[in-house]
């Protein structure tokens, strides 16, 4: 096949797991439980076998769509970092960061979120993409420390800024999974920057 016959049968699959993954995510938001897969091919206008071509099981549709989630925040965060400008510290730099990862999860029911995420996690035929996804952000970030001019950051080896970093989406997802009232409220959100200022942050003297 030539490139130019590829490029149309990319665009229809990739279409036709958009549409799936799509009807999957209002089904969860419908119902706040599992959607069947003849639900999902109802809602998203394809067969069940046309889901199962693409995917394992429902459970991995979900996990999709929390990767995609997922994945577009570590974007819009990799273009924040991108643009930090050295004259700013690391404290501003840490809220920016948590308000997207927090403005991620916002306008989800965090019922259906953390349900959405304990199938996806349990079913996903590689649950370590989960916590994989904001690896991306190690190298901007040491970009950033490295053109700072404020003396604000601290110097990180890479394992350990990749470890703070999966520390810190924890804490945001920690207390959703665990059912605490906690979760979402301006309380776990200054709780997790107040965590990420001082892992990044240089000490006073």
């Amino acid at each position: 096949m030539t490139p130019s016959t590829l490029d149309p049968m990319r665009h229809k699959k990739d279409a036709t797991i958009q549409a799936i993954m799509d009807a999957a995510e209002a089904l969860l938001n419908e119902k706040g439980s599992a959607p069947h897969a003849r639900e999902i091919a109802a809602k998203s206008g394809y067969s069940v076998g046309t889901i199962y071509n693409y995917f394992n099981s429902v459970g991995d549709v979900v996990s999709h769509l929390v990767l995609r989630r997922q994945t577009d925040t570590v974007k819009k965060i990799e273009t924040t970092v991108a643009a930090h400008d050295p004259d700013q510290s690391a404290e501003t730099l840490c809220h920016q960061i948590v308000d997207l990862l927090f403005s991620t999860y916002s306008n989800i029911t965090p019922t259906v979120l953390r349900f959405a995420y304990n199938l996806a996690v349990s079913q996903s035929a590689k649950p370590e993409q989960h916590e994989r996804v904001v690896d991306r952000l190690v190298q901007p970030l040491q970009a950033a420390i490295e053109r700072d001019k404020t003396g604000t950051f601290r110097s990180f080896e890479d394992q350990e800024l990749t470890l703070y970093l999966r520390g810190v989406v924890y804490l945001c997802r920690y207390p959703l999974l665990e059912s605490n009232p906690l979760y979402g409220t301006p309380e776990h959100q200054r709780i997790v920057s107040n965590f990420m200022v001082r892992v990044l942050s240089q000490p006073a003297a």
